[in-house]
This record gives structure tokens, sequence and C-alpha cells, in this order.
């Protein structure tokens, strides 16, 4: 795949990279591992161009993408220590889904996007800039121009709605 088949992926992802790059550093505190980290990210999605009719929201499948490696990455560090030399990474079970997990995790990603699509414009806000990108509800509260306790309704609003939608279709 290159760029000039499908710009709106380079396009999204350079308009949410500095916004990933905060969320992956705050995770794993290196530079040159957030800078590492945000390439895969990249990458994970140029190299499955079939993604591209699957993903609906392409800011958040990348945000989502490089907070989950950025989890991986510190998981996989804090169990290196304990693993003897290279023979020992032999015994690691290969984190890679199955091909029913995958299927499973797509369409639990399209019911949570249904239920995104059904929120409130503000609750869906909230809960994007705390749940995606990592925001506290004093910063989204100073980024929104509304208290931390409003923001708190706004994600109560959102949690119960997300929790229905998911129900009712499970």
């Amino acid at each position: 795949m290159n760029s000039a088949e499908h710009p709106e992926i380079l396009d999204t992802y350079m308009g949410v990279r500095a916004r990933l790059t905060r969320v992956i550093y705050r995770r794993v505190h290196c530079p040159a591992t957030t800078a590492d980290l945000l390439q895969d990210t990249f990458l994970r999605f140029w190299e499955r161009p079939g993604l591209l009719r699957e993903v609906k929201d392409l800011a958040a499948y990348f945000m989502i993408t490089g907070r989950n490696l950025a989890l991986d990455h510190e998981r996989r560090r804090k169990i290196a220590p304990f693993v003897n030399g290279i023979d020992g990474l032999e015994s690691i079970a290969d984190p890679t889904p199955s091909v029913e997990a995958a299927a499973i995790s797509r369409q639990d990603l399209r019911r949570v996007q249904a239920a995104l699509e059904q929120m409130p414009p503000r609750a869906r806000q909230v809960f994007m800039l705390s749940r995606i990108d990592g925001l506290t509800y004093v910063e989204i509260g100073e980024c929104l121009g509304i208290s931390p306790k409003t923001v708190f309704g706004h994600m109560v609003v959102a949690l119960e709605r997300l929790h229905a939608e998911i129900t009712a279709q499970g």
C-alpha cells in the first residue's frame, strides 16, 4: 500500500500523532521507546490495508493501538528480569490472538462504536478524552472549560449508556 492510495491513513495518523506521543510516553517514560511504538502503531495499520474497510474511526484505532502497544511493552519489560536467558523466552505464550478471539474483538469493537454513536455529544467527548487520550477529569475540564464535577457527570452518563447498549446487544 502507498500513501497515494489511502491518504486518509497518513492524514489521520499525523493528526493524532502528538496526542498519541503523549499517551505512549506517559506509559513508557522513554523518548526512544515512544518513537519505536509510534512507528509500530502506524505500521500495524499500514501493513493491513483491509482494516480500512473495517475501522470506522481511524483516529481512535491509532490511539487504542498505540496505548495497547505501550501497555504490552511495559508488561514485557516487567517480565524480562524474571526470565533467565534466551532459552526461557520459549516458554512465554504467544500473545497473538486466535482467529476466533480476533473476530470476537472486532464484533465487540463494533458494539462499542455503535454505543458511542448513540451517546450525547458531550458525554462521548468526555469519554474519548478520558479513555482514549488518558486525560484526568481535571485536564478534561480545563480542555472543555467545565468543572471536574461536570466532567464526572458526563462520564457517568457515558458509562451508563455504554453499559446499556452493550448489555442490550449482548
